[in-house]
């Protein structure tokens, strides 16, 4: 899957995008559209109403009902990337458009990724550690839940997951990161078993951090090192990939 030759020019200069909190529809539609636009981009943003997005073509479960959903004022949209189910409404969201034509490896890109979260959760005083490498093939249900490559752990708890897609000319990198609890109107239309595995196995930033931390604010601070971030961690890569 990789693209051949790497360089970091193509990456110069990075746009950072601070996005508003829209619908779950809108987000996914923008994503989608900046995806189809060969520039280096990041875009946190947050979702104006409590959400759950579906991997690409993932099934919808049977408890996830969608006119009950909309009626309790929840929204349900399918993601462009793949992945199990996420929960939105107390998360950070990142997407990042990399140019195919910078020819960087997709596994590169991935850690990379996961390492500026790793790196943003270390800054807050929380050990956090990339986990690469699932140990299964098959598709998980729920983010937070399963394990799976490329997510961002506090322990043996999971914080934050990544996911991939290629298109023509770029490569489309959607991530998440729970930063508080879930929301209330979320939280209780989830079945009981769905709701038990996922205090068990994920964790929110502001738990891990002892801290009530906002999502928005932490957008700004994720935005404002992105850059340094992401470049420092494609040069120790990429030089441990010249060495070999």
């Amino acid at each position: 899957m990789d693209d051949g030759p790497s360089t970091m020019d193509g990456l110069h200069p990075w746009r950072v995008m601070l996005g508003g909190a829209h619908s779950a529809f809108h987000q996914m539609a923008l994503d989608e559209q900046l995806a189809r636009d060969p520039a280096p981009r990041v875009r946190f943003f947050t979702w104006s109403a409590p959400a759950v997005s579906l991997g690409w073509k993932q099934p919808v479960p049977a408890w996830l009902d969608g006119d009950a959903w909309r009626a309790a004022g929840l929204e349900r949209v399918e993601r462009p990337t793949g992945g199990g189910m996420a929960f939105h409404g107390s998360d950070l969201s990142v997407s990042v458009i990399v140019p195919r034509s910078v020819r960087l490896p997709v596994a590169m890109l991935m850690r990379t990724a996961c390492e500026s979260a790793v790196r943003l959760g270390q800054e807050l005083g929380v050990g956090a550690a990339a986990r690469l490498e699932s140990g299964t093939e098959s598709r998980i249900d729920y983010c937070l839940m399963e394990p799976s490559a490329y997510a961002v752990m506090v322990g043996a708890r999971k914080v934050a997951g990544f996911a991939l897609r290629r298109y023509p000319d770029t490569w489309l990198i959607q991530g998440s990161m729970l930063v508080r609890p879930l929301p209330l109107r979320l939280a209780c239309r989830l079945p009981d078993t769905v709701a038990g595995r996922l205090a068990a196995r994920a964790v929110s930033l502001s738990e891990a951090a002892k801290s009530h931390l906002a999502p928005a604010a932490l957008a700004e601070r994720w935005a404002q090192c992105w850059s340094s971030w992401w470049e420092a961690q494609l040069v120790v890569e990429l030089s441990a990939a010249d060495a070999v």
